[in-house]
C-alpha cells in the first residue's frame, strides 16, 4: 500500500463524503475546504492540486470509490490492507544529546580556534603606518564565530568578549571591524582552507559522504493562477 491508499482509507473512514447529483464533495484532511470528485465510465477527475499536476488517481479519488463500494455496491481499487506503511523513526541517546546541545557552543569555540591557530599570519610590509591589523587567526575566528551564532553585530560583542577572556582570540575585536572581515574578499581563500582541514579527520571515517544539507535545496517552486478554478497553484520540482 503506497501513502495515497493509506490516506484515502482515512478518509473514507473518518470523513464525510457527499454527492451532490455531479460530483463527490471530499472534505481536505488539512483545511477546512473541499475537493470535487467527478467520476466518469472513462475518467475520474479531482480539483486538487495533486491530480491536477500528476493526472492519475488521487486520494480524494480512491476514497470515492471505496465510500461507494462500501455503501453504494461499487468497485474499489484494490488494496492490500495488510501491508501499512511505517514511517521509520529512530532512538535518541537522550543523555548524550543533551551534553553536545548545552555544551556545544564552548567546544565549538576551542575547535576553531585550534583550527584557526595554525594559520600563517603574512608579513606585513616594512615601513607600513598605522596601528598593527587584527591578526588572520583572530579575523577568521571572529567571522566563523559570528556567523555561528547568528546575532547582530551589537549582540555579538558579548561573545567576543567571552572569547577573548577564554583565550581564543588575542585581542578584543570590535564588532564592526567583524562586518569589515566579512567584506573582505581576501579572507574567501583561507575560508576553503578551514573547510577542507575541518573535513580531513573524516578521511578515517569514510571516502564518500554528503555533509548536512538541510539548509541546501536542488527543487525549483514554480507558482502559477489557475484560470479555469481561480487559485494559485503551487508546483514543486
Amino acid at each position: 500500500m503506497d501513502i495515497r491508499e493509506a490516506k484515502a482509507l482515512e478518509i473514507a473512514a473518518r470523513l464525510r463524503l457527499s454527492f451532490d447529483g455531479k460530483a463527490w464533495n471530499v472534505p481536505s484532511q488539512t483545511g477546512s475546504g473541499t475537493y470535487q470528485v467527478i467520476l466518469s465510465p472513462n475518467e475520474a477527475t479531482c480539483t486538487c492540486d495533486d491530480y491536477t499536476l500528476r493526472r492519475g488517481q488521487c486520494k480524494h479519488i480512491l476514497a470515492v470509490r471505496i465510500v461507494l463500494e462500501r455503501d453504494c455496491g461499487g468497485s474499489a481499487p484494490a488494496i492490500d490492507t495488510d501491508i501499512i506503511p511505517v514511517k521509520k523513526t529512530y532512538k535518541q541517546n537522550w543523555p548524550a544529546y543533551n551534553e553536545a546541545q548545552t555544551t556545544e557552543k564552548h567546544r565549538l569555540q576551542v575547535l576553531l580556534a585550534d583550527l584557526c591557530g595554525d594559520i600563517e599570519q603574512p608579513p606585513r610590509p616594512v615601513g607600513t603606518p598605522g596601528r598593527k591589523p587584527v591578526s588572520l587567526a583572530d579575523q577568521l575566528f571572529a567571522v566563523c564565530f559570528k556567523v555561528y551564532c547568528t546575532l547582530s553585530s551589537r549582540r555579538f560583542n558579548c561573545d567576543l568578549e567571552d572569547a577573548t577572556a577564554a583565550g581564543h582570540l588575542s585581542r578584543l575585536v570590535h564588532p564592526n571591524k567583524v562586518n569589515a572581515f566579512l567584506e573582505d574578499a581576501a579572507l574567501t581563500p583561507y575560508l576553503k582552507a578551514l573547510v577542507v582541514r575541518s573535513s580531513l579527520p573524516l578521511k578515517a571515517v569514510e571516502t564518500e559522504f554528503a555533509v548536512d544539507s538541510s539548509g541546501f535545496s536542488t527543487s525549483k517552486f514554480v507558482r502559477w493562477f489557475d484560470q479555469k478554478y481561480g487559485t494559485v497553484r503551487i508546483e514543486h520540482d
